[in-house]
């Protein structure tokens, strides 16, 4: 069986876009649970993984509102990253990462992945 072990994310919903904001949530044997008051980041960990391994966003983000705002961040673009790392059935480490980009250009939100 595969297993996560680390995730760590970046620019993503109200998850900081400084490299001393990035998250790293380590998931432990044989159970992990998340925590925390309305608004901590719970459900945006379990998007995360969800995104990271089928690469469908959230149901209506359609990405744009899954990277964190640059106009809250005081920038004109976002750069929001997500690594997993896991071993696979062989017990191999594997390590994946997506990136995205959300850029303001005028008036007009542009998004890159």
């Amino acid at each position: 069986m595969a297993k996560i072990e680390k995730m760590s994310i970046l620019g993503v919903r109200s998850f900081g876009v400084e490299d001393k904001d990035k998250q790293i949530i380590t998931f432990f044997n044989p159970l992990t649970i998340l925590v925390g008051p309305n608004g901590a980041g719970k459900t945006t960990i379990i998007e995360c993984l969800k995104y990271i391994s089928t690469g469908d966003f959230p149901p209506g983000t359609k990405g744009n509102s899954f990277v964190h705002d640059p106009k809250v961040a005081n920038e004109t673009d976002v750069r929001a990253q997500i690594r997993l790392q896991f071993r696979d059935v062989n017990g191999e480490l594997i390590a994946v990462q997506r990136s995205m980009v959300l850029a303001w250009h005028g008036r007009h939100k542009l998004y890159f992945l």
